[in-house]
This record gives C-alpha cells, structure tokens and sequence, in this order.
C-alpha cells in the first residue's frame, strides 16, 4: 500500500488538474487505515467485489451492480 500511496501523491503533485480514479475488491468498510489513508487523495473510488451473476455490461465503470462508485474530490 505504501508505494500506492507514493504514486497517488506523487500524481497529486505533477498532474494537479487530473482525476484518479481507485477500483478496489473490498468495500469501503473494509479498509484498512493504511488503505483508507490512500483514498483520502483519490477522485473516484469504484467499491466491491466483481460478482459474476450481477455482471451488466450496460454499467459504466463497473463490472456488477452491488460495486458502488464514490465520488470524493470532484
């Protein structure tokens, strides 16, 4: 996670006028601190697992329904 967040910060800092867009296999919840700390600078987080039977290729930056996009930054 660390050189995760040495990237996040380091995009921040040299492209200011960029989105960053995060997709995670775990939910919000279950983040850990350290995971939580790195979401803190991202624009977009899209949340849970991939979920075969809820797949729906009509969704937008998403592979199955239950995934949630999270807008912070923007």
């Amino acid at each position: 996670a660390n050189s995760i967040y040495k990237l996040v910060l380091r995009v921040k800092e040299e492209c200011p006028d960029k989105d960053i867009w995060m997709w995670t296999g775990y939910t919000i919840d279950e983040l850990s601190s350290e995971q939580r700390s790195i979401i803190e600078h991202v624009d977009v987080l899209i949340d849970g697992r991939f979920e075969q039977d809820k797949y729906d290729p009509e969704l937008l930056w998403r592979g199955s329904s239950n995934q949630i996009i999270h807008k912070f930054n923007i």
